[in-house]
């Protein structure tokens, strides 16, 4: 897999959103929720190698002032290659076009277990922390 090959889209078959959720032992979700969940996201950013999906991640919230980061998924195959930092930051740039200068959002996301630090290395913070 050479990573400069993928491409970005923004949608997935609920065929494919399950089958990249099984290739990292997420639960598949029934279809009737999948396409629910899918077409209620505010933003949805898939990584295709030849238009596979080979990774993804959404937003999914109140479009208002929280935001929450899930799906966060690179196939196995293709983990460890920098993919996944590239999707992480595409969905940063993303929420940043959200908001004004000044203005305040909250962005969260829930790490799979020992995944944390590949998110502390993108700026995410462990909870809790601070006051």
């Amino acid at each position: 897999m050479n990573i400069q090959e993928i491409t970005f889209g923004h949608e997935i078959s609920i065929e494919d959103y399950n089958n990249l959720r099984g290739s990292v032992d997420f639960i598949r979700i029934i279809p009737k929720r999948a396409e629910r969940a899918l077409s209620h996201s505010l933003y949805k950013i898939i990584a295709l190698d030849h238009g596979k999906p080979v990774g993804m991640a959404r937003v999914v919230g109140d479009g208002g002032y929280v935001f929450f980061i899930c799906d966060v998924i690179v196939h196995p195959d293709y983990q460890s290659q920098g993919l996944g930092r590239k999707i992480i930051e595409n969905v940063l740039g993303w929420l940043e076009d959200q908001v004004e200068e000044g203005e305040t959002i909250m962005v969260n996301l829930m790490s799979a277990m020992n995944k944390e630090e590949f998110y502390g290395k993108l700026g995410f913070h462990k909870r809790p922390f601070g006051n």
